[in-house]
């Protein structure tokens, strides 16, 4: 029987890889999520996730955004730094802070247009925690049809405005859109051993099962028409089944050039001159109480978001954090703490950078009943959902970030998903789309296959295992499934099933306008319910105030000369939400807005 769990604590803030195995039972996870953290890294954060859930007092604080003073009270008082305090001095022309999907090819760039190169990055190795890239045009993306001009700019460009509010600066998405095909093209160059796959599923040879990239959705389903869908995902991304291995190969190209990486040391605060123009940065290696100056012509903060800070998130993102939000993070450093805790914020703040003002929470519901996988049991498809009263509340036909919007306004934060036996013919009538289950296959992928490309796939045995494992209910009879759910209004229920049944036998779903051809009804038995209940906080994407140049602007909308940023530092990027239309957005980002930076950074313009 399905337990009737009372939603998170709206003052929990559980974090990191600890709390992934729990949270996945009960809510969905993000396809362009990180990957699993090893069983030894899970068992070092389960040791320190409960002092890290209370350090800074939300059990007993609650949530406070911005108060109207100005004042931003995680942001505390810069270092005082004495040259008796410096136990090593470094010239270069540009340093980079962080080396994750923004920061690596900011290296790269950089060293590649002659400039001397220090990295730093406060974990032991190279951060990588995302899978896929949304990109337009290009060489690579040639090879399956989708060059330059496929996709409308126009619409593109308009989409993402729109899903951000207009909050965002549409220069920056412009350029990503004209240049994002061709970085993509000079970030896999770096990779000499990377194969690249002729279709999404395609039998990827032996040597390669390691290495390899994919198109999603190449060839679309005949049954997806991205241009006539209300909230469309658009065919234009690009997976790896090892982003990790791609990264590591382009900072092996800085280094080979000469970059200076120092793992397990961190940036702590920018060197400015007497009219405020960046001329260096203060490092510390763990485990130091003293400080590394490296004098510098431009640096470029790839620091990443702030998940990691419960202050920042309780500042910018309080209605996470009123939800109980839990948040998944695999940023560590190697005393087990957590490296995306807003330090490129802080040392932008402390030198005079402009914070934008709209933050975006990453949350990609993926369904009910999540595995340790992250997938729904049927994905975050668009079956009928009810809530614990027994009422139907939306129209389920939804991405996963605005299926999570509606999931919190319910009671106790949870719903239901609601399917049949005939869902193995009807997953080729949802859409082609981020956290979708719209393939069905008789035998299972292989076991190389990428995780990203798992997500879109169910086969009869993951439904059984499922509902052996307990993330779905299974009966014969709808009434003996509502029996099943503890707290249910079992009669109201059944009114809104028979409604519904209504509906999809009309053709037409008067109530909730969902597309007719995503109306399927309870009919075959056995029927199928999953909980949905929130999900996991990937990030809360909102930085510092930039251009397209990666250029960074002070409180009075003046830019700072020689700083920098890239990544989830930047600006401009995400407002609101998340969106969906584009699957893997944000690390493409990341990629092209790095080259950049690095570019940029070395020419000091």
């Amino acid at each position: 029987m399905m337990k009737n769990e009372q939603g998170m604590s709206r003052r929990s803030f559980l974090s990191g890889a600890a709390a992934m195995g729990a949270a996945l039972a009960g809510a969905g996870l993000a396809g362009c999520a990180p990957k699993s953290a090893s069983d030894a890294a899970a068992e070092k954060e389960a040791g320190s996730a409960a002092g890290a859930a209370g350090a800074s007092g939300v059990a007993s604080g609650g949530t406070a955004g911005f108060d109207g003073t100005g004042v931003m009270p995680w942001l505390g008082e810069a270092p005082e730094i004495a040259d008796a305090d410096v136990e090593e001095e470094i010239d270069a022309d540009v340093v980079v802070v962080g080396l994750g999907c923004a920061g690596v090819p900011a290296a790269r760039a950089a060293v590649e247009a002659g400039a001397k190169v220090v990295c730093l990055e406060s974990s032991a190795k190279l951060n990588s925690a995302a899978s896929d890239m949304a990109i337009f045009g290009g060489q690579t993306q040639a090879t399956w049809g989708r060059g330059d001009g496929f996709l409308d700019k126009k619409m593109v460009v308009n989409m993402h405005m729109e899903e951000c509010s207009h909050h965002v600066s549409q220069s920056v998405i412009s350029r990503y859109y004209d240049e994002s095909g061709a970085a993509l093209d000079w970030f896999i160059a770096a990779s000499k051993d990377l194969y690249i796959a002729p279709e999404s599923y395609a039998e990827i040879p032996e040597a390669n099962q390691e290495n390899y990239m994919f198109p999603y959705m190449y060839p679309v389903p005949e049954t997806y028409d991205y241009t006539k869908e209300d909230l469309p995902c658009y065919p234009t991304s690009v997976g790896f089944s090892s982003l990790a291995t791609i990264m590591a190969d382009n900072l092996q190209v800085a280094v080979d050039g000469g970059a200076d990486v120092r793992y397990n040391t961190k940036g702590v605060k920018l060197i400015q001159d007497g009219d405020g123009a960046v001329t260096g940065i203060y490092a510390q290696a763990a485990g130091s109480d003293q400080y590394i100056r490296i004098n510098a012509k431009s640096v470029v903060l790839a620091t990443g978001d702030y998940l990691g800070n419960e202050e920042m998130m309780k500042f910018y993102a309080p209605e996470c954090v009123e939800n109980g939000i839990q948040i998944l993070s695999i940023d560590m450093d190697n005393e087990g703490n957590y490296t995306n805790i807003g330090e490129g914020h802080m040392m932008g703040a402390w030198a005079g950078a402009a914070i934008e003002q709209w933050h975006a929470p990453m949350i990609h519901h993926m369904g009910g009943g999540a595995g340790a996988d992250g997938r729904g049991v049927i994905g975050n498809n668009g079956f009928l959902w009810l809530n614990l009263r027994g009422k139907r509340f939306m129209n389920e036909d939804l991405p996963g970030q605005q299926l999570e919007n509606q999931v919190e306004l319910q009671p106790q934060r949870k719903a239901y998903q609601f399917f049949d036996s005939s869902w193995p013919e009807q997953l080729q009538h949802f859409p082609a789309a981020h956290g979708v289950a719209c393939f069905y296959r008789e035998e299972e992928l292989p076991s190389y296959t990428a995780s990203g490309l798992r997500i879109n796939v169910r086969t009869a045995a993951d439904i059984d295992a499922a509902v052996e494992e307990g993330r779905c209910l299974k009966a014969d009879t709808v009434e003996e499934l509502l029996g099943m759910i503890d707290g249910m209004d079992v009669e109201a229920a059944k009114a809104s099933i028979e409604r519904y049944n209504e509906l999809c036998a009309a053709g037409e779903d008067t109530d909730f306008f969902k597309s007719s051809q995503r109306l399927f009804g309870l009919v075959n038995g056995p029927f199928y319910a999953a909980e949905c209940g929130c999900a996991l906080t990937l990030g809360n994407l909102g930085g510092l105030e930039s251009d397209e140049e990666c250029r960074v602007y002070s409180t009075d909308r003046e830019v700072i000369p020689g700083l920098y940023v890239c990544g989830a530092t930047q600006g401009g990027r995400f407002a609101v939400q998340y969106p969906i239309s584009l699957k893997g957005l944000s690390a493409g980002m990341c990629m092209v807005y790095g080259k950049i930076a690095g570019e940029n950074a070395a020419a000091g313009v």
